[in-house]
């Protein structure tokens, strides 16, 4: 049986409204997980780590759409993405270098701060960024042109 850490399982209980119990210990079951379809994200251009929409650039800029998460060099395609927590999504992804290779799972956590703000964790690795909804016309050349249409 998995554990959430105090912290979480606090920070669950008071974003239900409840109140933590004196001397909560880390041994509380965490919530159930749900197999969803997708992330509660807004399709379109992100930018990590508060890069102004208007300084984007291939290292800064991930697209998402409907099958999952694209960067500069990797093309991520969702295969599995569990709830298991009001705004915490556990996503597996197929990855590939966009330049040719095979393809890799891998398994990272997002918290969903709003439909257009997100914080990526790879736990395995131990790294983590943040992305921010960019409007696309917001963009600099070559991708405010780009036709995305198809997300």
């Amino acid at each position: 049986m998995k554990t959430c850490p105090l912290a979480v399982c606090v920070l669950a209980l008071a974003a239900c409204g409840a109140q933590s119990p004196a001397g909560a210990t880390t041994d509380a079951p965490s919530p159930a997980a749900s197999v969803v379809d997708r992330l509660p994200l807004e399709r379109g251009f992100f930018v990590r780590d508060g890069t102004p929409c208007a300084q984007a650039s291939n290292a800064t800029l991930l697209l998402h759409g409907r099958a999952g998460i694209n960067g500069a060099r990797e093309a991520c395609e969702f295969t599995r993405i569990e709830q298991t927590g009001p705004a915490t999504f556990v996503a597996t992804q197929a990855c590939r270098d966009i330049m040719g290779g095979d393809s890799e799972d891998t398994t990272l956590t997002y918290e969903i701060a709003s439909p257009t703000a997100f914080t990526a964790r790879h736990e395995e690795y131990g790294w983590q960024y943040t992305a921010e909804h960019c409007p696309q016309s917001a963009l600099p050349d070559p991708w405010r042109d780009n036709d995305i249409s198809d997300l």
